[in-house]
């Protein structure tokens, strides 16, 4: 009987002493992207900002000093906007117009419509960015003119 419960004994501190080892993933910086691309971010301009009001600058001109540009985005999606062709002192010509507006997909661009006419702008905190006819920004040495800028 003794042997028996040393036996015993002995298998049972084994059998605890024994570790289950465990098979621990290695997390790199692969592994991370891939987690964070998974995550959705629900986060957008169109949510998130405080878009609507005036926004102004001057936008490049390849005939003239520049386009003074004022846009106001409504509430109500629709928009008003008003560029100056800056020609030199005393010749310049104002073009108003106004139209409606919608979101892209991702909630982080405006399009402006007016008939067959249509505009871009990417909206950001304070700003908006006016945008090529593909919906890109643009680059180089005149890239921040064309943002312009919340009243």
């Amino acid at each position: 009987m003794k042997k028996t419960l040393f036996v015993f004994g002995l298998a049972m501190i084994t059998l605890v002493g024994c570790k289950n080892e465990e098979k621990k993933e290695v997390i790199n910086a692969e592994t991370i992207d891939e987690v964070v691309s998974d995550v959705v971010d629900e986060h957008n301009s169109q949510n998130s900002l405080d878009w609507s009001g005036v926004y102004e600058g001057t936008l490049p001109c390849a005939d003239c000093e520049g386009i003074k540009t004022v846009i106001e985005l409504k509430e109500d999606n629709t928009y008003t906007i008003s560029q100056t062709y800056l020609k030199g002192p005393e010749n310049t010509e104002e073009f108003k117009n106004n139209g409606t507006f919608s979101w892209d997909e991702a909630g982080s661009k405006v399009i402006l419509k007016n008939g067959e006419e249509t505009s871009q702008y990417k909206v950001g905190e304070n700003q908006i960015t006016m945008l090529n006819a593909n919906g890109e920004m643009a680059e180089g040495e005149l890239a921040d003119f064309y943002i312009l800028k919340k009243k």
